[in-house]
């Protein structure tokens, strides 16, 4: 595997090197785990926090320019699954993540199903208004674009 990165190094030394093979995403050089399966929504978690991750515009330029270092194109990078730490952080219902989750909603490729699951979570008070109003404007302007409606 080719890796790239590393997104971001966190609070206690560890990189966040990724590589995209056969059409998925992985993360952790040293025990290689599918984006999506396993730890890894977990491990990606720190990438939504400004002073780590800071933003996803530095995010994709990592990626694109990572990719481009390995030979892959850069367009790949609009493929990386970002919507993996935030999905995990409101299933979780990690609070303090949610919060940070809530500015990367308006960089994922929503579907109905993620729009979906998004919309249901915003429906639980445990998440401040804040948070829960930043992600229905997101996916309520996408549910309105593409003609759907979402339902509790």
């Amino acid at each position: 595997m080719k890796w790239i990165g590393p997104l971001f190094t966190n609070s206690g030394g560890w990189s966040a090197y990724v590589s995209f093979e056969n059409g998925s995403w992985f993360i952790d050089k040293d025990n290689p785990v599918k984006i999506g399966d396993g730890r890894s929504a977990m491990l990606l978690l720190p990438m939504m926090e400004k002073g780590y991750g800071k933003n996803y515009e530095h995010q994709i330029n990592i990626l694109k320019t990572g990719l481009r270092d390995t030979g892959l194109s850069e367009d790949i990078a609009c493929s990386f699954p970002f919507h993996v730490p935030v999905v995990y952080s409101f299933d979780r219902a990690m609070i303090r993540w949610t919060e940070m989750a809530a500015d990367w909603v308006q960089y994922l490729h929503l579907n109905q199903e993620l729009a979906q699951k998004l919309y249901d979570h915003c429906q639980d008070n445990k998440f401040s208004q804040k948070t829960r109003h930043k992600v229905l404007k997101v996916v309520n302007s996408w549910a309105n674009e593409n003609e759907l409606s979402l339902s509790c």
